[in-house]
């Protein structure tokens, strides 16, 4: 099924600056305090179980007041951590996916890896996304999915399964956001750095386009992976346009990952990094949605 083509024509100013004026960097903070204080959300844990019904009682906590929300486990059948989704219903069953890893790793299982940065960041990013359209009581036109990947250190398992289900039913996705690593400012050269490979460059284009109308005081920029490196390139496997807006230059990156030293202090015992990312991807949601 051909995608629907996409109007990245920018038209929703009043809504976007009023949602991103409400992100709360202490918010995100905490959320990554807490994912990070499990020993390890490692994909065959019975934290990392636990860890990702935690995520399902918080998304369901911020939308208990919303009939137009639903949100579900998809379970995984070769192995116990679920994917937990957030489906926000809109008119239209066109779908835009905002999606982040809430596994972490750090080598054996049973060792230490709290992962702060990758990915307790991009899943309290994603949850502050959440908590500012359930406040300004966003209704979409579209139907938007927020999705806390299980299985993403062992080879993107759990947004594969996910991308070829979303392919199988016919859903027409518009855009995938993936948010993996948010929260390390690796230089002063960037804020956020658009990955290349493995992406959409017209939909990079839109999101430069984003930072540029509604977050004009950050720098951004472009730099390759070299490999699927996050679960957007899951879903670019199965032909839908995705994105992944980075917290650094590669080389710049948090080089603490995969180990106990993946703690919040690494980024300062902050998330004003992180809550740049919650602006783009609010500015994100409501323009692609309009």
């Amino acid at each position: 099924k051909k995608a629907t083509f996409v109007d990245y024509t920018l038209r929703s100013a009043d809504t976007v600056k009023k949602a991103i004026d409400k992100v709360v960097d202490v918010r995100i903070e905490q959320d990554i305090i807490h994912l990070s204080s499990y020993k390890t959300r490692h994909y065959k844990s019975e934290t990392g179980v636990q860890s990702q019904q935690w995520l399902f009682d918080k998304w369901s906590d911020l939308s208990k007041h919303r009939s137009d929300v639903e949100i579900k486990f998809f379970d995984h059948k070769n192995y116990p951590q679920p994917s937990v989704m957030f489906v926000l219903k809109g008119a239209s069953s066109e779908a835009i996916v905002v999606g982040g890893h809430g596994d972490s790793i750090a080598g054996w299982f049973s060792k230490t890896a709290p992962g702060a940065d990758d990915n307790a960041s991009g899943i309290a990013t994603i949850t502050e996304i959440i908590n500012v359209l359930m406040e300004t009581n966003f209704k979409p036109e579209k139907t938007i999915y927020f999705i806390s990947y299980a299985a993403e250190e062992v080879g993107l398992l759990g947004s594969k399964e996910i991308a070829k289900d979303f392919k199988s039913k016919g859903i027409d996705v518009l855009g995938v956001l993936q948010l993996d690593m948010t929260n390390f400012k690796g230089s002063d050269d960037y804020d956020i750095v658009m990955m290349t490979d493995y992406t959409n460059e017209a939909q990079n284009t839109f999101i430069g386009s984003l930072i540029d109308e509604y977050l004009p005081t950050l720098k951004w920029g472009y730099d390759k992976c070299g490999y699927g490196c996050s679960d957007h390139a899951s879903w670019h496997g199965e032909g839908f346009p995705a994105s992944v807006p980075f917290e650094a230059k590669k080389r710049n990156m948090n080089r603490d990952i995969h180990s106990s030293r993946d703690t919040i202090s690494r980024s300062n015992g902050n998330a004003t990094h992180a809550a740049k990312f919650a602006k783009l991807g609010l500015a994100y949601v409501i323009e692609l949605d309009r």
